[in-house]
Order: structure tokens, then sequence, then C-alpha cells
């Protein structure tokens, strides 16, 4: 198939590749060659070529078998064998070899029952899941192989399965949710019934891992257009499939809520969210046990199920600190945290979905733009050799006491150390 070139797009090829990821696909195709083999780039790294984009790797695609592939490098790591994949590390970059390959019997909703090697890329092709992701680019000569009529679909601005799309989504079900990634992230309309197509395969969801799943929402939500990728998802039914909301959250109002953030949104931010129980409710130990459960069962790690949790905790407090009279101390305990400024554009954007004024929110943002680092964690009066000079006993109240100092201290009643330790014999 000759090379195709199209007015909105230029002609794959490794020239415009990276000088060092142009020099390993060449290197790899050379040693693929060696054993009388192709090899070809393939999916992403061919279609972003043709966008004009910058690969984020480099996977490569060949006839030759896992262990002829093996052979001809010297480093290689067998990474998914069952379905031919080998990682070539050349030049300290690792490159995904796969032997042509055809699928069939879906049994899990997962991973192929029969996986049978092929001996052609249009073999190959046929068993891909968008045309986009099916185009071919051979590193040595830049001949392109289109048997999908990807590069077309591209140019037309649209995303096509290859094949019919509910029974390629039936076979995989992460096919929906890189279906709505795909459009965001690219820019792409979907081919028609595309969508109708996704709502009746929901159910294909059920057999894609946790990890899986929330692999693909963090590509999503730190991703370029994240905002309408979730709205696909929502369109087509399939968000409340991956994350089942609360009695209190609706889909729709989480939509309104995503359209005031800014882009991208980001993980924390868009789990914190999107996992919300109920938005309208107040925080306690329970709305937040309920929530992180439902990141457990995406496996998120603890490091971000305790961000999210405390962005729940400081959207909430952002409304009871934005209110007048509120202690100082209560505003700078809230402002100083890692999490604020996501926290109040969640405050912001659920306030505006619920039809409330963000007035004092912005005031309250306004007034923490302004505080100096002193201002916020200024020196502590006391200290915990304080408190054990004083014969308080050690436990709880340590604790206690020395948030009250802090506060006392932030608020202006305790305003040099002599006053703090007046204050600590009176506790004693």
């Amino acid at each position: 198939m000759g090379l195709l070139v199209f007015n909105d797009m230029q002609t794959p090829s490794s020239q415009h590749l990276p000088k060092r990821e142009a020099r390993v696909a060449r290197a790899v195709a050379e040693g693929l060659a060696s054993v009388g083999q192709r090899g070809w780039m393939v999916g992403g790294t061919v279609r972003d070529l043709a966008r004009g984009a910058a690969p984020r790797d480099v996977d490569m695609a060949t006839a030759a078998t896992p262990e002829q592939v093996e052979a001809a490098f010297p480093h290689t790591i067998s990474v998914g064998r069952a379905f031919g994949t080998v990682l070539v590390i050349q030049d300290g970059l690792e490159v995904q070899v796969t032997t042509f390959r055809s699928e069939s019997g879906y049994s899990d909703a997962r991973r192929p029952d029969v996986v049978t090697y092929g001996s052609s890329a249009e073999e190959d092709a046929s068993r891909r899941d968008f045309t986009c992701n099916a185009i071919f680019l051979d590193p040595l000569n830049d001949e392109v192989l289109d048997p999908e009529n990807g590069l077309a679909d591209l140019e037309a601005g649209v995303l096509r399965c290859v094949g019919d799309p509910e029974r390629r989504f039936r076979e995989d079900g992460l096919r929906l949710l890189r279906m709505a990634r795909f459009e965001a992230s690219l820019g792409l309309l979907p081919a028609e019934g595309l969508h109708a197509a996704a709502r009746g395969a929901g159910e294909a969801l059920r057999g894609v891992s946790p990890e899986r799943v929330y692999h693909e929402l963090s590509r999503m939500l730190c991703g370029p257009n994240s905002r309408r990728a979730i709205g696909i998802l929502v369109e087509c039914g399939l968000l409340e499939r991956v994350l089942p909301r609360g009695a209190g959250a609706a889909d729709d109002a989480a939509l309104l809520a995503l359209d005031l953030l800014d882009q991208p949104i980001g993980l924390a931010r868009g789990m914190a969210l999107l996992c919300d129980p109920d938005p309208a409710a107040p925080f306690d130990t329970a709305l937040a046990a309920d929530g992180k459960a439902r990141l457990q069962e995406l496996r998120a790690s603890r490091v971000l199920m305790e961000r999210v949790r405390e962005q729940w905790r400081l959207r909430r407090e952002a409304l009871l600190a934005s209110a007048e009279g509120v202690p100082i101390s209560r505003r700078i305990r809230a402002v100083r945290s890692p999490e604020w400024l996501e926290a109040l554009s969640l405050a912001r954007a659920w306030r505006v979905v619920d039809g409330g004024s963000t007035q004092a929110l912005d005031a309250l943002a306004q007034w923490a733009a302004g505080l100096e680092e002193h201002q916020l964690s200024p020196e502590p009066m006391l200290s915990a050799s304080d408190l054990e000079s004083s014969g308080i006993e050690r436990g709880r109240r340590w604790g206690e006491l020395l948030e009250e100092a802090e506060s006392r201290q932030l608020d202006g009643e305790l305003t040099d150390r002599e006053a703090a330790l007046a204050w600590l014999a009176e506790q004693s």
C-alpha cells in the first residue's frame, strides 16, 4: 500500500521521531531483519506521528515469534508471552514487540480465549480496537500499511472501531473507556453508531480488572479535554458502572461541576469530585469511609485516598471557614493545607451547581492569597518539652493542648512565649 498524504496531517515517518527513539526503532527493526522478519511501528506511535504529535513510546509488531524476538536481542523481558509480547531493551529504552496475532472467544470480556500467531499486518490489524491504532510504519524505509483506513478516519476527525463496534467492546470492556479517552484527547468525533454500540455493551466492563479501570480513568483525568471524556462516559451510561455514586449524587450534577474546573482536572481532584457519595452532606467519618470504599475498589493508592479524603474535608470546611465571624485560626488551618486550592475549586464548583453565591469563598481565597509563610505557619510558642516540664501526663491531651495553643497564637490571644507559658500553667 502506498504512502498516504492528507492536507491537515503529515505522512507518518520515523524521521519525525525524536532522535533517540528513531535510532532505537531502526535498531529493533534491523534486529528483527537479522532473523528474517520485518518490524513495524504500530498503534499510538504511528497515530501520533500522523497527527504531528510526539509519540509517548515506541511499540512494534512483527511476524517473528517471541522466541525469534528473544534470539535477536541481548536484552529482553517476557511480559506477555501468552499474547506474543516481548520487551526489548535497546539503548536504555523499552520497546514492546508483539507478534502478529488473531484473537477469538473473549468469554470473560477481558482477554481472548484463543490467541493465534499471524503472518501479516493485515491479519493483526483486524483484531485491533480502533482504526487509528491499526496503522503500521516500517522505520527502515517509512513504508506505511493502513489496512483499516485509519489515516482517512484521522483526517476526517472520526473515531471508528475495527469491524463491528459492539463486538469489539464486548471482547474487552476496557475499550469502552479507551473510546472516551481517544475521542477527548485526540479531538475526534464518534463514527455513526459507535456510542449506541457502547451503550449496548456496558456490561462488558464487569470483566475488566479494577487496576485497568483505574489506570484508564487516571489517563482521562490527567489528560487534555478530561471533561469531555467523562461526559462521553456519562452519555453512554458507563460512568455509573465504574464509579457507582451515592444516593445524594448524580452524574449530571457532576458534569456541571466539572465544567467549572480548569483543565486538566487532575487525578486527585477528579476522583474527589466523581467519588463523593453526597456532595450536599456535611463531612463526617461515615461519609469519608463510603467514598473511600469506592477508591479501594479501584485499587487506588493510599496516598491518593488520603489526598481525596483531605479534599472532601476541605471542600466542606471552605464553606464554614468563609462565613463571617469564624476564628482566624480555623481559616488558616484550612488554607495552609497542600490540598487547599484544589478543594477550593471544588467548593466553588459545587456552590455554583447548587445555585449559591461564591462571594464568600472568593473573599476567603483573596484573603488567603495575601498571607505570608510566617502567618500561615508561625514558630510555635510551646513544645512537647514544655508540656513535659509542666507535669502534664503524656497522652492525647498533649496534642489537644498544643493545638489549642496554636489556635490562640493564630487568633492573637497569645502574643509571646511568656504569655503562652502562663496559659499552660493554668492548664496543669
